[in-house]
């Protein structure tokens, strides 16, 4: 397969079927985009570190459905045979991964900047170039037919890769930053989020190992004393008896001391 062609030399690429149109039209710009989005996701998942190793198949499958995508994008709405499908099931699919990596993140109460570990970073550009091709389509779709299922699919794109781009920096261990503007300044102070809450089933278990780790410190803590006390008893016991040594040898009666040795 030969790479150059020289038939687009003249500022006109084909779609599927055999259509020609000019490379700045909207279809071309929609898929283009959907290309663009397609290839930062590629550097996502060179960026990815084992601590998030899970989230490679996921941009796999994106991937893959972007190529889809952009398979129907090139077909010109006059063309009759379909070149590909989106499966509706993979929307679905989008919807339930999000509710699941949100189970494990800090909910939301600031604007968050696009920053973090390198993935998680490149994932917020992957995020910014998904909602640019998603403008694109829509554009398209005013002019010309586009497969509904595109629309909802990129759309439901950049939502995953935002909760993505979070989830991928609370497993590397990046810092999220907090934008949080003040008035009549400029630029707006940012904080470093604290740490995600962890589930609740890990809060408890981290409450109760605190309260074990309480207790084992008081244990010890009494132990220690106890043996202090008994130490104290030993040695004024022991100095009695040589008090009363000492007196047998040079006479005279023995008599306890009138206060013992202080053993508070």
């Amino acid at each position: 397969m030969k790479i150059y062609t020289k038939t687009g030399d003249d500022g006109s690429t084909g779609l599927l079927g055999n259509v020609r149109i000019r490379k700045d039209a909207l279809r071309i710009e929609a898929y283009g985009t959907v290309d663009e989005a397609n290839a930062v996701l590629g550097v996502v998942h060179a960026h990815i570190t084992p601590a998030a190793q899970k989230a490679r198949g996921w941009i796999d499958a994106l991937q893959s459905d972007l190529f889809v995508i952009g398979a129907l994008l090139a077909t010109p709405p006059e063309e009759s045979r379909a070149r590909a499908a989106l499966d509706a099931g993979r929307i679905q699919a989008l919807e339930q991964q999000i509710d699941q990596m949100e189970t494990e993140l800090r909910a939301l109460v600031n604007f968050i900047l696009p920053q973090g570990t390198p993935a998680a970073a490149f994932c917020h550009l992957a995020r910014a170039t998904s909602r640019r091709a998603e403008r694109r389509i829509v554009a398209l779709a005013a002019q010309e037919k586009v497969d509904p299922l595109v629309l909802t699919y990129t759309n439901r794109l950049s939502d995953f890769l935002f909760v993505l781009a979070r989830w991928i920096n609370v497993k590397e261990g990046g810092s999220e930053t907090a934008w949080i503007p003040r008035e009549g300044s400029s630029p707006a102070t940012v904080v470093h989020a604290a740490a995600p809450e962890a589930p609740k089933a890990d809060r408890l278990g981290e409450t109760l190992r605190k309260l074990e780790d309480e207790k084992n410190a008081r244990k010890t803590l009494f132990e220690k004393a106890a043996s202090e006390l008994q130490k104290k008893k030993e040695n004024a016991a022991k100095a009695f008896h040589e008090g009363v040594d000492q007196i047998k040898k040079e006479g005279g009666p023995v008599k306890p001391p009138i206060r013992e040795i202080d053993l508070d």
